[in-house]
């Protein structure tokens, strides 16, 4: 932890979230590199006002000549005058240059390692968030078997394409910033300082002054500005009703009354607006102003210390004196912006730690049993399932799913079908009520091995890149003596591979367009038939096609209904929905319902509105 508050500032920088997700990341190495290469070039940036207050020197004393420029006061009394170990022969024009050489040459290092230290950075910030993208992946995987997949969608979701990225770009900002930023406020003041340590010190209280009295002003204004504006919108509102109504107003109320109204309203729409579109006027003013001040203050110190007679203050000291101030005001702006903006990724780094903090219960599975295939049926009884917040996604659902028939499972939501049938595949367990499978409570049985019962046919087919005859074995599959030509038979996809120019042989990616219609998804569809399990889940692919293909993809999927199996379709499509032998209707996190689609359409007007808002044919349609 000692590391990590080194290299981000004391640790009162940072949350505990954000320490905590540091260290889950580990060792960013490129951070300690980093720190140095960057307080290397912010030591070069009062380095060069250094040499270029130097240069001046040179460039003042060929104007004035060696007679006059012997009595020339230094750059400073505390810092070492360059100028003087200049080799005499050297012509003012050759001391000139080879200033400027050295300067070119602490400019380039400079610039080299900026670039170097940028590199840096970003690979820190990319290694952060990789690693914490695996690390919330892997805690999602464990989650798994003991909640429901979709029970954890939404916050890995938020975490992965939300809360993640905004803390990798805050945290890649702020190493940007520190510390080579304090660094170089640091140096800069310093070299101020040696040059002359009372305008420095009083240059610093007055800037410190006119912050404060700024960051007064603006605390004033927000807090003002709210009300101001809640007010002006209360009486916009009222302006348009009484424009609106003004007629039947008068011919209840008197005219003038009506019209003294609405003029009272406007006058005092128009002040709160003025107020409100105006509350920043007063900053650029303000702004100029006060640093029209502090100019005209820094150089009436600096006449008054030329004209001091035991006090020696060059014109050259004075410029390498503002160049350093100059560079550390930027320093300290761009230090409070990035503490800022590293405050305001606090939530999202809470929100991450949150997620990474759940707590995974451990299974000992000597104690449990073990599961090969299921042969009967699997039963919920009042179970409920919740999401990682503590949200219900399903509340007190008993349903039953047997072998032998095509069960559809439709949802007004449709995260809510999807954690039903993640328990069915052995994902999760209720948090109440009870689940059987062949009679066996779910939490008397290992859940990898009721997860290796079930097989889930992917919308999209889960392709890989590959062969086709890779995709239909399976990842991790080694199906011999499988007779594929039957198994494309079935699955409908016989005359697509006879169309590819290596047949089984051909090597086909995710998203192949060679893979028309459902033809990816039926490649699903037959690996689950090499496969054989005894629980499918098939998740219907959205698209639209000619009703031949429909017609196939469907025969598809019933190809998948045996006695020695629970096949769960998720329709996307009206057939399908019809071909189901049962439909299983959530709505509120409960079965609302269930029987044939016929039962249901007669029966449940949920039913048939959910039918027309899905599977409305002219829906999409241009009007």
């Amino acid at each position: 932890m000692w590391r990590v508050g080194l290299l981000l500032g004391v640790e009162s920088v940072i949350s505990k979230s954000l320490s905590s997700l540091l260290t889950q990341a580990g060792r960013l190495g490129q951070l300690s590199l980093s720190s140095v290469v960057g307080g290397i070039v912010a030591l070069c940036v009062p380095l060069l006002a250094y040499l270029l207050g130097t240069i001046l020197n040179c460039l003042i004393d060929a104007q004035l000549g060696a007679a006059a420029a012997a009595g020339r006061p230094p750059l400073s009394t505390w810092l070492p005058d360059i100028h003087r170990y200049l080799p005499a022969t050297l012509s003012p024009l050759g001391q000139v240059t080879l200033l400027l050489a050295i300067a070119l040459g602490v400019l380039a290092v400079c610039a080299l390692l900026l670039y170097l230290f940028y590199r840096q950075i970003q690979n820190a910030a990319v290694t952060f968030e990789v690693a914490l993208f695996d690390r919330l992946r892997g805690h999602a995987k464990r989650l798994a078997t003991v909640r429901t997949l979709s029970a954890q969608q939404t916050a890995l979701t938020d975490c992965l394409d939300y809360h993640l990225p905004r803390v990798r770009s805050s945290l890649s900002r702020w190493w940007r910033v520190f510390p080579r930023h304090l660094i170089q406020l640091l140096a800069c003041a310093l070299v101020a300082l040696l040059i002359q340590p009372m305008l420095a010190l009083l240059t610093l209280i007055a800037t410190g002054l006119v912050v404060l009295i700024y960051r007064f002003l603006d605390r004033l204004r927000r807090t003002s500005l709210p009300v101001v504006r809640e007010r002006a919108a209360q009486q916009r509102d009222s302006l348009v009703s009484l424009s609106l109504k003004g007629p039947l107003l008068e011919s209840v109320h008197d005219e003038q009354e009506v019209e003294q109204r609405f003029l009272d309203q406007l006058a005092h729409y128009r002040k709160n607006a003025v107020r409100s579109l105006t509350s920043s006027a007063w900053k650029t003013p303000t702004v100029i102003v006060v640093a029209g001040l502090l100019a005209c203050l820094f150089l009436f110190l600096i006449a008054v210390q030329i004209q001091r007679s035991e006090t020696s203050f060059s014109v050259a000291g004075a410029f390498t004196f503002s160049l350093c101030f100059v560079a550390a005001a930027l320093s300290a702006m761009r230090l409070q912006r990035s503490w800022r903006d590293l405050k305001t990724v606090e939530t999202a780094a809470e929100e991450l730690d949150r997620f990474l903090s759940l707590t995974v219960e451990e299974f000992d599975n000597d104690e449990l049993k073990a599961i090969s295939k299921v042969t009967q049926q699997a039963e919920l009884e009042h179970v409920t399932v919740q999401d990682s917040r503590g949200r219900k996604l399903l509340e007190n659902v008993s349903v039953v799913f047997k072998p032998g028939v095509l069960i559809g499972v439709v949802a007004t939501e449709r995260l809510q079908a999807h954690a039903l049938v993640e328990l069915l595949m052995g994902f999760g367990r209720p948090v109440s009520g009870r689940m059987l499978v062949d009679g066996e409570l779910v939490s008397d049985l290992q859940p990898q091995s009721l997860a290796h019962c079930a097989h889930w046919v992917a919308s999209d087919g889960a392709l890989v890149t590959g062969t086709v005859q890779d995709n239909l074995n399976g990842a991790s599959s080694n199906h011999s003596g499988v007779d594929f030509g039957d198994v494309l038979s079935v699955a409908k996809l016989q005359e697509t591979v006879r169309q590819l120019p290596d047949g089984t042989a051909t090597l086909v990616t995710p998203g192949d367009d060679r893979l028309t219609g459902d033809a990816a998804f039926r490649m699903g569809v037959a690996r689950a038939v090499i496969r054989d399990a005894s629980i499918v889940v098939v998740e219907e692919p959205e698209g639209r096609y000619d009703q031949k293909a429909e017609q196939e993809t469907l025969d598809a999927i019933r190809s998948l209904v045996k006695h020695s199996a629970i096949t769960v379709v998720l329709p996307q499509r009206l057939l399908t929905l019809r071909q189901c032998d049962i439909v299983v209707m959530l709505h509120d996190h409960k079965v609302a319902d269930t029987g044939t689609h016929a039962e249901l359409i007669q029966r449940n007007e949920l039913y048939r509105h959910l039918n027309y808002l899905r599977f409305n044919p002219f829906r999409g349609m241009p009007e």
